[in-house]
């Protein structure tokens, strides 16, 4: 695009529009319209000491995909999620749930899944764990455990 140098006496306003104007028309701020005109995307033309834009192209102007020209880069459209139905109860159980039934404190459970010692499956919000693992845990703990800060009968 190019700066055209015009010392005539009109301006056909229904080709030519100041920058102003423009910003307004396609509702960005007058900055974005210096960018588009500095990097060579609109046409201006220099009348009386201000400067015009070509009408037809801030009107149909198109913004081209992000990234450096050639890479391919395309924006992803943001996909819902399903709705996913809670784990098999038989096999896995609310880790709050979990803290209660076993009388350990809820962070005992989350450090035994951080440890790898509990597998875990997070479902929407919630986090459930290993039935199977958190018993095998309790069994190799012992039956005698018992939690201290229960309030004892």
């Amino acid at each position: 695009m190019a700066n055209k140098r015009d010392n005539s006496e009109s301006l056909d306003l229904k080709v030519w529009m100041s920058k102003g104007d423009a910003s307004r028309a396609r509702g960005v701020s007058r900055q974005a319209i210096w960018e588009l005109v500095r990097r060579g995307r609109l046409t201006t033309r220099l009348y009386k000491g201000r400067v015009y834009v070509s009408r037809a192209e801030v009107m149909g102007f198109k913004p081209r995909p992000r990234g450096p020209a050639g890479t391919g880069y395309v924006k992803r459209k943001t996909i819902k999620r399903k709705k996913l139905k809670p784990p098999d109860p038989a096999k896995w159980i609310y880790i709050v749930e979990a803290a209660r039934e076993t009388c350990l404190p809820r962070l005992a459970i989350v450090d035994l899944v951080r440890r790898g010692r509990i597998k875990k499956v997070v479902s929407g919000t919630k986090t459930f764990v290993s039935r199977a693992g958190l018993e095998g845990f309790m069994r190799q703990q012992g039956a005698g455990l018992t939690n201290k800060f229960a309030k004892k009968k």
